[in-house]
């Protein structure tokens, strides 16, 4: 039996938005934003969306962050910025984003976003 490969597209973007309770058009903005980079078709023109299980894993991050009140542009630059992820004297809903967040610079996914 072939192993599950985590990192192979699997999911088009109606499948992963069910999965994640989200819309497609949420998946797209996501997109745009620069934080996925879906696996992309050629057979279609515009190349259809796919997404694999790391994917699904790193967008319920950030729709977990996102739950919590961080704005997508915050996201993009906590992402990107080098500021270090400090544990000060926080709320415990800033603790949860903190953790997420270096939860997200871990992730595998993480890389392929900053190329």
């Amino acid at each position: 039996m072939k192993q599950l490969n985590l990192n192979e597209p699997f999911y088009q973007i109606s499948q992963a938005a069910k999965l994640l309770g989200i819309t497609s058009d949420r998946l797209r903005t996501y997109e745009e934003e620069g934080l996925i980079k879906p696996w992309r078709t050629k057979q279609s023109k515009d190349g259809k969306r796919l997404f694999s299980i790391n994917d699904i894993e790193w967008l319920t991050m950030i729709r977990d962050l996102i739950k919590l009140g961080v704005s997508i542009p915050t996201i993009r630059i906590l992402l990107f910025s080098k500021l270090p992820i400090k544990n000060s004297v926080l709320r415990e809903k800033d603790l949860e984003i903190l953790d997420l967040l270096k939860k997200l610079k871990t992730h595998i996914i993480y890389t392929s976003i900053l190329k």
